[in-house]
């Protein structure tokens, strides 16, 4: 936009018109990249990505290859957004999500988040006076926060709510998480590097991270929500299969083997996973009621599958106080899927696994 001498309006520019600004301006920022790393004698590479990239399982790995292979190269990738390609349906939307996913994908151990404010606040501290500094946070789930006001500036797209959703993401990774002012980014990082304590607020990383295909999970765009009672919640955070019967509501419209996040009924997050049936199937699976035996289950032409909603291989635990325990076995009901026993130490050792 400074380049063409265009000012922010009350117009919003079409996709179209903000594709065509970011391709004008993307060789412009990666010359100033370029000149301040070469001051230092260090390489840099441009990667541009879309969601599309990272919800592919198959072009996921080979952008994971991509970075190992720069990182043994010794060059600084510089990523962004491929905002010229990337459709309205399937955009990041913000550098937060963004940067959150590409911490999982090259499994970094620490993401900074760089703003304007010196980190999380009980409530906007520019128009609360009483708003106090959440210096760390354990578990996302249990904040008590105001996060509602926005992007901070006139041609953001962010806001507290979207760095959030990336500590979520990053957490579960077991990537930990800084909110720290971009204006003090010389001597913050450094010192959070160093355990220095007091600097902006730190999302503990999960002790018990995400892995493999898992990991993937992240990196799927939502579709929407299910709802899950008491059972299903316990199901799902012991590394078991959810099935549709512990299934109380349905947000959203998606398809089979589209991601969803899984809430328990007070509306915590609990994990993601690819869903085995459509939104509309599990609707009318509702409000039939389940059935009352293995042949009508057989002849119900919308739920002709498997009896789990999602399948344990696909289902990404994002609960930070969960992860942090071993999978173990606790007031669940046996539904015929892959048991993990641990040994209750917090690390998962001594697992085996038992196929039913």
């Amino acid at each position: 936009m400074v380049k063409m001498g265009i000012k922010p309006g009350p117009v919003k520019p079409t996709l179209a018109r903000k594709q065509a600004l970011a391709a004008i301006g993307q060789p412009h920022l990666m010359r100033y990249y370029e000149d301040v790393f070469n001051s230092l004698g260090v390489k840099c590479a441009q990667v541009l990505l879309t969601l599309e990239d990272l919800s592919n399982r198959k072009r996921y790995m080979k952008a994971r290859r991509t970075f190992e292979q720069l990182f043994e190269l010794g060059a600084i990738p510089v990523v962004n957004e491929n905002d010229t390609v990337a459709v309205e349906e399937l955009r990041f939307g913000d550098n937060d999500t963004l940067s959150a996913q590409v911490a999982a994908l090259v499994d970094a151990k620490y993401l900074f988040l760089l703003t304007d404010v010196d980190g999380l606040y009980t409530a906007n501290p520019s128009s609360d006076p009483t708003a106090m500094k959440i210096p760390i946070v354990e578990d996302i789930n249990a904040l008590e926060v105001d996060v509602n006001s926005g992007a901070g500036s006139n041609v953001g797209t962010g806001g507290m709510v979207t760095k959030l959703t990336a500590a979520r993401i990053a957490s579960a990774a077991g990537c930990q998480t800084v909110i720290c002012l971009a204006s003090v980014q010389s001597t913050a990082i450094e010192d959070v590097l160093q355990g220095k304590p007091g600097i902006g607020t730190i999302f503990l990383a999960a002790k018990k991270s995400a892995q493999g295909k898992k990991r993937w999970l992240l990196s799927v765009p939502i579709k929407g929500d299910v709802c899950v009672d008491e059972d299903g919640a316990k199901a799902v955070l012991n590394g078991m299969a959810l099935p549709v019967s512990n299934c109380v509501s349905v947000e959203g419209d998606f398809g089979v083997q589209e991601s969803v996040r899984i809430l328990d009924e007070n509306g915590a997050e609990l994990g993601r996973g690819l869903s085995n049936y459509a939104s509309r199937a599990i609707r009318d699976f509702l409000q039939r009621g389940p059935p009352t035996s293995d042949d009508e289950w057989d002849d119900d032409c919308d739920l002709d599958g498997p009896p789990e909603l999602i399948h344990s291989n696909n289902v990404c635990i994002t609960n930070p106080e969960t992860l942090a325990e071993s999978f173990v076995l606790r007031n669940i009901t046996t539904y015929g899927s892959t048991l993990r026993f641990g040994d209750g130490d917090g690390e998962g050792g001594g697992e085996e696994e038992i196929e039913e």
